[in-house]
């Protein structure tokens, strides 16, 4: 345990598994300045940070230190007594959560990964992964006026009711270079929900292959208001309409700078707004070493080895590309042949 002094204050820099076994252990003894720095390992607990200013951090990473909360039937982390700004939680992977249930009742838990309710905490770096709920918010759920800023962080395999990622009501909540991926959720929002009076801002972010059953594969509005911007949608889908984002009842939102890279990726709702879905190509290995310049799907269609946006073939590639890829005998190297391809190997 380590004391930091500042001004008259002194601060506390407490280790856990070295000060005390359990991360719950550290927050309750914990009082505002404290940084509690947790190591590496599965850390199978469900911890309310108890309205406190402290530091929640791991020491080596969101990749070597998990927060589980399988078999607690509860959230992995609980702000609900007036956390702020400086209540901070970085560097976790946050997985098992099932969500609180204390509003809804048993049958309709909230916020798998993170419940928010009329608190603001700060979240940097987390990984929020294969949460489950029974209602609405996989990964996260922010009410009753909560405003919370996330940063650097991904939303991965969440499913819910709605917002299989992350669902607000009534809420505030910005989120900075994230991402979401495979987010599914049952009705809408497969990634983000927006409900009541949410203001979300969301700028350089990507949302990757997330879906709904209803609308906004990646994102749905319902009387709410958000800004997106410089964020990629690829390959994300509803059953209906918003495959990108659903700009539904009363909702005002603004989507500037965004690349969408598939058809599937449309955006609903918002006036005189055009999404056009541009694929960037790169060079596309094909069985028996062919190249061809063309999008990752295609590439992935024609059980290709992709190699990355704007890559290029060799050029002993190129050559071999250029005497049997042509299978169109157009001239050109492209989607259409790759089609071609794919249509003999059926």
């Amino acid at each position: 345990m380590i004391f930091i002094m500042s001004g008259i204050v002194a601060a506390v820099e407490i280790s856990v598994p070295g000060d005390f076994k359990r991360i719950q252990e550290a927050v309750d003894s914990a009082s505002a300045g404290d940084v509690i720095t947790v190591g590496p390992g599965v850390w199978f607990e469900a911890v309310d940070l108890k309205g406190k200013a402290i530091t929640l951090r791991s020491a080596e990473g969101s990749k070597a230190t998990t927060l589980d909360a399988t078999s607690l039937d509860e959230s992995v982390l609980r702000c609900l007594t007036g956390e702020g700004p400086d209540t901070v939680v970085d560097g976790f992977t946050i997985t098992g959560g099932t969500g609180h249930e204390s509003l809804y009742g048993k049958r309709s838990a909230v916020g798998g990964g993170l419940v928010v309710i009329a608190t603001s905490p700060t979240i940097r770096n987390c990984i929020f992964r294969d949460n489950v709920v029974s209602y609405n918010g996989g990964g996260v759920y922010l009410a009753k006026g909560a405003t919370a800023r996330f940063e650097g962080c991904s939303f991965e395999e969440n499913n819910a009711e709605k917002g299989g990622g992350v669902y607000s009501v009534q809420s505030n909540a910005t989120f900075v270079g994230c991402s979401f991926t495979k987010n599914e959720a049952r009705y809408s929002g497969g990634a983000m929900y927006n409900a009541d009076g949410s203001r979300s801002m969301v700028n350089s972010c990507q949302f990757n292959r997330n879906r709904a059953n209803y609308y906004g594969g990646a994102v749905y509005e319902y009387a709410s208001i958000s800004s997106i911007t410089d964020c990629k949608f690829d390959r994300n889908r509803a059953t209906y309409k918003g495959g990108a984002v659903y700009n539904g009842f009363r909702s005002t939102s603004s989507v500037a700078s965004c690349s969408f890279l598939t058809n599937y990726d449309d955006v609903y709702g918002i006036k005189d707004f055009v999404a056009t879905a541009v694929a960037p190509t790169g060079a596309c290995v094909l069985q028996g070493g062919s190249c061809l310049h063309v999008s990752k799907q295609s590439c992935e269609d024609a059980e290709g080895t992709y190699l990355g946006d704007e890559s290029s073939c060799s050029s002993s590639q190129d050559l071999r590309a250029s005497r049997g890829s042509d299978l169109n005998k157009d001239g050109q190297i492209d989607d259409r042949d790759a089609l071609m391809l794919l249509l003999l190997w059926r």
